[in-house]
């Protein structure tokens, strides 16, 4: 016999009373979201069943509501929530903890486990959220972030929603929920000795720095629903990769030209690059040197923030860089993950020379040239002319 036929016949009374007491939603008490970090033991901060400090048999950080089933999974029908029980008379066939933890509890509407009851057509089946808030630190790389859940539930898990976003909606699988493809959700055994499961990589783009919420979305046929979680994972905050930039300059190496200094942007765990003006920063070096590698090596000329890899930086060339290389150094910055990543130098650039004009020899006058019929008349009138003078000294 399951145990759905063993449900003593108090828990229905109890259980209408409940659900007239929840309407939408009780009022639930306040929780403090915790921070995820990569200190050890941080996600275990996730775990169900971890009482309030004002209220022992309040779970501090998840909460619970209720929708009559088939209600749907779209978060425009879901209500306010009220506070997670800590269940502390559970029916025997649920086991106690995963062997991955020794305090994950199960969590239900109250103490017992007993399902909150809807009456009418769905014979007291019901969907029931259950919901953990909390922050991602700024540090953590979202794109490492990929916590693992051992978890049960009673009666299944067919989908969890990262900040409001269905993970089975988005295809990246059910994240290996074998109750979301069950032809009967609503009486699934998703409890028991050995029924423990685990999603070993709750990877997601929905991810967010800040704050996010995780909710479970499990569906449960009368009496008895209820959820228990362990969340860790050496996955969830894998050390992050500084991103790196590749420099570079172009132009030519003359005294008073325009140089433009260039870049690429890579971040193995495509952590964005910071472009704001505090963000990923450049100089322009010139040394003696055709080897350097880091600006301090060398005499800075220019620097400042490059505003991003889209954008370009230039410098033109002085007089005192005749004969010394130029240096595009730059030091990229992401928007979270690890921030600075190292500075990088273009390759040298040069040596840059002064451009001078040699002197040009004097161009000789060139004499016109004279045809054969301006040569005669030339001739014919220096003739006159002498015959002229000739004259001239007889008379005298």
């Amino acid at each position: 016999m399951s145990h759905r036929q063993k449900h003593p016949v108090r828990h229905w009374a109890a259980s209408a009373l409940l659900a007239a007491s929840w309407g939408v939603g009780s009022l639930a008490q306040a929780q403090t979201p915790v921070t995820i970090d990569c200190s050890p033991n941080s996600l275990a901060q996730l775990n169900t069943g971890q009482p309030s400090p004002g209220n022992a048999q309040v779970d501090s950080r998840w909460r619970f509501q209720y929708l009559s089933a088939y209600a749907g999974s779209d978060p425009a029908n879901w209500r306010s929530f009220g506070d997670a029980t800590i269940v502390t008379s559970r029916v025997s066939s649920w086991t106690s903890t995963p062997a991955a933890s020794s305090t994950a509890q199960w969590i239900a509407a109250n103490a017992w486990g007993g399902q909150p009851y809807v009456d009418g057509a769905n014979f007291g089946n019901i969907d029931a959220l259950f919901q953990v808030q909390f922050s991602i630190d700024p540090a953590v790389s979202l794109g490492s972030f990929a916590p693992s859940m051992t978890y049960s539930a009673d009666n299944s898990v067919v989908d969890i929603f990262i900040n409001g976003k269905s993970q089975l909606a988005r295809g990246l699988g059910t994240w290996g929920l074998p109750q979301a493809g069950s032809t009967n959700q609503f009486n699934y055994n998703g409890f028991g000795t050995n029924r423990w499961l685990t999603i070993a990589s709750m990877a997601s783009p929905d991810w967010q720095a800040g704050a996010n919420t995780m909710t479970v979305y499990v569906k449960s046929g009368n009496p008895y629903m209820g959820f228990a979680a362990a969340i860790s994972g050496s996955n969830a905050c894998l050390p992050n990769d500084a991103p790196a930039a590749t420099p570079a300059v172009s132009g030519q190496p003359d005294v008073g030209q325009t140089l433009t200094g260039t870049y690429g942007y890579a971040d193995t765990e495509s952590d964005p690059e910071d472009s704001s003006a505090t963000g990923t920063r450049y100089q322009w070096v010139r040394s003696d040197n055709a080897s350097l590698t880091q600006a301090a090596q060398g005499t800075v000329l220019q620097s400042g923030n490059t505003l991003g890899a889209a954008g370009t930086v230039t410098y033109t060339t002085q007089t005192a860089d005749d004969k010394a290389y130029l240096y595009y150094c730059v030091t990229p910055v992401a928007v979270r993950g690890t921030l600075v990543g190292p500075e990088v130098c273009s390759a040298a650039f040069g040596p840059v020379k002064t451009t001078t004009t040699p002197p040009q020899p004097a161009t000789p006058q060139a004499v016109p040239a004279l045809g054969i019929w301006a040569l005669l008349g030339l001739s014919g009138l220096v003739a006159g002319w002498g015959l002229a003078r000739s004259r001239k000294r007889v008379r005298a």
